[in-house]
């Protein structure tokens, strides 16, 4: 009937497990946290959570290791819609409904406009250096250092005693990844495979200096230095990139990137 509710029930007729009101708080930005909750009904006892990344061609990307109610907003999750999926549980290890709810109103992750205006000026400029630490390898040691972006490449000098020194053109096969679960490091992959795992200052708030702004710097310059390399017509697929991520340019960013 009209406005009736829905029970769902088992073989015993006890109704299954199940999770009412499920919600997401917190904002929806790269280096930000969001935290799941919801009320248990119908003695659950545990629940199962797995973010989820969903893109516009309706894929979904579980994200490996996030199985908790608290999740931290990554430079991986721009331009994706964000959701946590839940299986609720109870003591006799029945499992109710799927419940799935997205962050951010459903509605794509996208930079905070602070963010977003540092990434836009740096570009324009093009380049940047950050004060960053760099994994020796060796048990969890790491040597401070400089992180140097420029439109063809980047470089990495160590202020440390192995004086590591590496410079690298940006190819198609470079690129940067986030290792789940931390907030400050990253991975740059060159074109000859070489790892080099950076750690950014975790003692600022400045958004110049964060991981996340330095992984979406670092991406857009890779994307834009291929683009030249192919000599694409006026950069097609760079610009389709910038408007998927929510980049507005200035007018005179514009100007400045067309002269290229």
């Amino acid at each position: 009937m009209p406005g009736s509710d829905i029970v769902y029930m088992d073989d015993d007729d006890d109704p299954l497990p199940a999770v009412e009101d499920l919600r997401i708080s917190g904002e929806a930005f790269p280096g930000r946290e969001l935290h799941a909750c919801g009320y248990s009904i119908n003695g659950t006892t545990n629940c199962i959570f797995e973010w989820v990344r969903c893109l516009e061609d309706g894929s979904v990307s579980y994200i490996d290791e996030a199985k908790q109610p608290n999740y931290l907003v990554t430079a991986d999750d721009v331009d994706t819609y964000l959701a946590i999926e839940v299986w609720p549980l109870d003591g006799r290890s029945r499992k109710g409904e799927l419940v799935k709810v997205f962050a951010n109103e459903h509605r794509k992750i996208a930079c905070d406009p602070e963010m977003h205006n540092y990434i836009e000026k740096t570009f324009y400029r093009g380049h940047a250096s950050y004060r960053v630490s760099v994994s020796t390898g060796y048990l969890d040691i790491w040597e401070p250092a400089t992180l140097t972006i420029k439109r063809g490449g980047y470089s990495i000098k160590c202020t440390g005693p192995s004086g590591l020194v590496v410079t690298e053109k940006f190819s198609p096969t470079t690129t940067v990844t986030i290792p789940y679960g931390n907030a400050t490091e990253l991975l740059i992959i060159g074109s000859s495979g070489n790892e080099h795992l950076l750690r950014a200052d975790s003692s600022t708030t400045d958004v110049s200096c964060l991981r996340d702004t330095i992984v979406l710097t670092l991406r857009l310059f890779i994307i834009k230095a291929c683009e030249k390399k192919k000599g694409s017509k006026r950069g097609l697929f760079f610009h389709e990139w910038i408007r998927k991520w929510g980049l507005c340019f200035t007018s005179e960013a514009h100007y400045y990137y067309k002269l290229q």
